[in-house]
């Protein structure tokens, strides 16, 4: 009866849960608005900062670092999320950033899986950065790039990506073959690079909130954070996915190649039952703890089909970086 009334003076009932979202929203709306209408640029501003996010795996870490220092120019802090089970993988990862002391790398430990939100946002609040991307640490640069390029686009109206390519003709995460999106002609002069709308894609390339080499505005990413639980990175980009509605109009814009791949040899989460190779974390560690290191470099120029893609990891001797 109440709700019959209601209807017909317009009104209507909603779940108090219903009602939390929608304030939510609406806070979230405003804060993005603010940002963009009152630009705060910070006196030590900086166009673009990193954050990867890494789990017992140092190995794997080292590789994208040394693939990072090793084909890109122009290039920007990188801050490393961690978390480490035993002694032995935060002993592995002090290796690791040891041997990049010199570099703009910087290591957060996470304390506990209670402790990942408020670390991250605490990241989010002291950046110096107007944008950002995520990597994650099984990811290996596989193509030269200057991060000039990449970040120079406007993230009020587009995704910009490291991942996607017009070599990606299969989503490895449902095993799936996946078409490519409508490309929209004319809209970027760079001929190295595809645009399409996110809305139009399916699979991979019609997921803008991805944190594997995603670009966004800092402000944006900060505001979302702020909004949503979660407590480690996979149900970080899982909350996210609440706001797919205010990117998936916003442009893809990405290389012809892709230029990272993500090798899901193994699987350190236990959020989600994804799909992943048999090569231990472990034995990986094992691998390390003996001197040496993935044999990274093989991985340049592969043309992946599928943003994941299982690939043999070969090993040499450690030599630094």
């Amino acid at each position: 009866m109440i709700n019959k009334l209601l209807s017909r003076s317009g009104y209507s009932l909603v779940r108090a849960a219903e009602f939390a979202d929608v304030k939510t929203g609406k806070h979230v709306l405003e804060s993005i608005t603010k940002m963009y209408t009152t630009p705060d640029r910070k006196p030590d501003y900086i166009p673009a900062e990193i954050i990867v996010f890494s789990k017992d795996r140092p190995l794997q870490l080292h590789g994208l670092l040394c693939s990072y220092f090793g084909n890109v120019i122009n290039r920007v802090p990188v801050t490393i999320i961690f978390s480490a089970t035993t002694e032995s993988y935060r002993k592995g990862y002090e290796e690791v950033f040891g041997l990049f002391k010199k570099q703009p790398v910087f290591g957060i430990y996470q304390i506990s899986t209670a402790s990942f939100r408020d670390q991250l946002i605490e990241k989010l609040e002291s950046m110096k950065s107007e944008k950002i991307f995520f990597l994650v640490d099984d990811i290996v640069f596989t193509e030269k790039l200057d991060l000039d390029d990449f970040i120079k686009f406007d993230t009020r109206i587009s995704v910009p990506t490291l991942r996607m390519g017009a070599n990606l003709t299969r989503a490895y995460t449902v095993d799936r073959d996946q078409p490519l999106p409508g490309i929209i002609p004319k809209i970027i002069k760079d001929s190295d690079k595809i645009c399409w709308k996110w809305s139009d894609g399916v699979y991979d390339w019609g997921y803008p909130l991805s944190v594997d080499g995603h670009l966004f505005s800092t402000g944006e990413i900060l505001a979302l954070a702020r909004s949503i639980p979660f407590s480690s990175p996979n149900t970080f980009e899982a909350g996210l996915q609440r706001y797919d509605g205010l990117f998936s109009h916003r442009l893809g814009i990405c290389y012809r190649k892709s230029k990272i791949v993500n090798i899901p040899v193994n699987k350190v989460q236990s959020d989600f039952a994804n799909i992943h190779g048999s090569v231990h974390q472990d034995y990986l560690l094992e691998q390390w703890n003996k001197g040496m290191q993935m044999d990274f470099r093989k991985l340049y120029g592969i043309r992946n089909i599928s943003a994941h893609q299982e690939v043999e990891i070969g090993f040499i001797k450690r030599n630094g970086v």
